[in-house]
């Protein structure tokens, strides 16, 4: 394993032990020495810091970054990146210990990664991660959720469309567009076709009078497809391209930036959606804060986040994909994602683990490139796999639903 080089001390740490590095327990003596850096701590590649470790209260919006030239950097790990340390994101202490560390397995830039996990509220975050001004690296221009899906509307699509529909109206209070007495029959035929969790993973209540905000957007037809269903909707996105595109493919309002927006007046949404978004903010609870502020009460934020307390992450540990480090900056646990949303004015309605064989497969490859083959590259068991962490509570993602209070 490299070395991990001090460049404020200029001294070589000893290699450590791969198994015991990322093995899924705290490592007191790697996070003591990767601390004497003060937050300017390089692994494998020049990293330096321009500023102390923020407190939360020093920041004021989670909208200061924005996406750089796309990075052709690909490819080569010592490209420097400007890095900075935090405290806890959640409670604000600043004991905390080394769960594993990693480098990013999609650019290849930057070295080395850390996830810290308090010792006080046990909330996992990448420390140090790169400042505002270094975050958009990590995004290149093909990153995927970024592109826009090819067009669909074939027959089938259309016919699943029309049962979710039925079950949405039958189950969840959506608008009605016309009379239809066969509204039960389909909503049945729906919970037989949509059977897995992921399959259901926006079907949310419907809150009148129906405006909807969905955070860090996307260029998938998500909106479009909510807009379908009764929804007044529109977006918000960091990346101007991606809310381009928004408006140019389906005509939606989409806002550049991210929580608190001056466009996004308070009390004037009845539901927004975080889809594996608030993982990227830099201060996850003023962001949390802020879709408050924007809600009426009684409208419900719907989150979506990677599962640090998956089996895949303890599997997989360092190969894990729901990692994506330094992209994520908090990695939320059922716990700790339910009490950070109550801190910031709503009441968790539900908690859902939702299995992700894909991710598993993709960890699997992971893995194996590693030199650790996995037999989960097999769609057939990584299904099987994803439906048993569904069943046991350690599913590969977390989907909240809370309500303002």
């Amino acid at each position: 394993m490299p070395e991990f080089t001090d460049p404020v001390q200029t001294s070589v740490l000893p290699a450590i032990d791969h198994f015991s590095a990322f093995y899924y327990k705290p490592l007191p003596n790697l996070g003591a020495n990767l601390a004497r850096g003060c937050g300017a701590i390089s692994f494998h590649t020049s990293i330096t810091s321009s500023q102390p470790a923020l407190e939360s209260s020093q920041v004021t919006a989670a909208n200061s970054w924005r996406r750089p030239r796309p990075s052709s950097h690909s490819g080569q790990p010592h490209v420097t990146v400007e890095m900075e340390s935090v405290d806890c994101l959640l409670c604000g202490g600043g004991d905390h210990e080394t769960i594993v560390i990693t480098h990013d397995h999609l650019t290849r830039i930057g070295g080395n990664f850390r996830v810290v996990r308090c010792r006080d509220c046990q909330l996992a975050f990448t420390n140090p991660r790169p400042t505002d001004r270094a975050r958009g690296l990590f995004y290149p221009a093909d990153y995927a959720p970024h592109l826009e899906p090819q067009s669909g509307g074939d027959q089938l699509g259309n016919w699943r469309r029309t049962l979710e529909y039925a079950a949405l109206r039958h189950r969840h209070g959506y608008p009605s567009r016309s009379p239809d007495t066969w509204t039960a029959f389909k909503s049945l035929v729906a919970g037989a076709v949509f059977r897995r969790r992921r399959d259901r993973q926006h079907w949310i209540p419907f809150r009148s009078p129906g405006r909807l905000l969905d955070f860090g957007c996307g260029a998938d037809d998500f909106l479009a497809l909510m807009r379908d269903y009764g929804w007044h909707v529109e977006g918000v996105d960091l990346f101007p391209e991606v809310a381009d595109a928004l408006r140019r493919k389906a005509g939606i309002r989409a806002h550049v930036g991210s929580l608190p927006h001056p466009d996004i007046h308070a009390e004037s949404l009845d539901a927004l959606t975080m889809r594996h978004s608030l993982e990227h903010v830099p201060f996850p609870k003023q962001v949390l804060k802020a879709a408050a502020d924007a809600l009426r009460k009684g409208g419900i934020v719907v989150v979506g986040v990677p599962n640090f307390a998956s089996w895949s992450f303890k599997h997989f540990q360092q190969n894990w994909t729901g990692l994506a480090l330094p992209r994520h900056l908090t990695h939320f646990a059922p716990p700790t994602l339910g009490r950070m949303v109550e801190a910031t004015g709503f009441r968790v309605l539900s908690i859902e683990q939702i299995g992700r064989d894909g991710r598993i497969r993709k960890s699997a490859r992971i893995a194996t490139k590693a030199g650790q083959p996995s037999v989960l590259r097999l769609k057939s068991l990584a299904g099987l796999v994803a439906r048993w962490t569904e069943l046991t509570g350690q599913a590969d993602s977390l989907r909240l639903i809370a309500e303002k209070v």
